[in-house]
């Protein structure tokens, strides 16, 4: 069984063993904490590094769906912040028909997500 996880998920262990080297590195050759912090963002976005660690967390019974839940919710919880923030800044500027098409674009993409989340589960 844990010979099948490792053969399942040797990318994806590959990656994380890759990040953490790197950071390793960084840290023994006195690298900026702030450079080596966009650099791992960096390449776990690209290399979905964070879904696919979501991913194996959300598959431990019972505790892993709630943590999994709770590391998130706040991504949409940004998301809708930050919207409100470019509404202020806008409407400070006197741009109402950016403001109504920068709200609308918000909450279609707060819904695709949610949308997206209720068809994983029914899935």
């Amino acid at each position: 069984m844990i010979k099948r996880f490792f053969i399942r998920n040797w990318r994806l262990l590959l990656i994380w063993g890759i990040i953490i080297l790197a950071i390793y590195i960084g840290l023994h050759f006195g690298l900026d904490k702030k450079i080596m912090a966009l650099g791992v963002i960096v390449f776990g976005i690209f290399t979905q590094a964070f879904s696919g660690l979501l991913g194996i967390i959300g598959v431990i019974p019972v505790i892993g769906p709630f943590i999994v839940k709770i590391a998130t919710l706040p991504a949409i919880w940004i998301t809708n912040a930050l919207a409100y923030l470019v509404t202020l800044l806008a409407l400070r500027k006197g741009a109402k028909m950016d403001v109504l098409k920068s709200r609308v674009l918000v909450v279609a993409f707060i819904a695709g997500i949610v949308i997206g989340f209720v068809l994983g589960k029914l899935l």
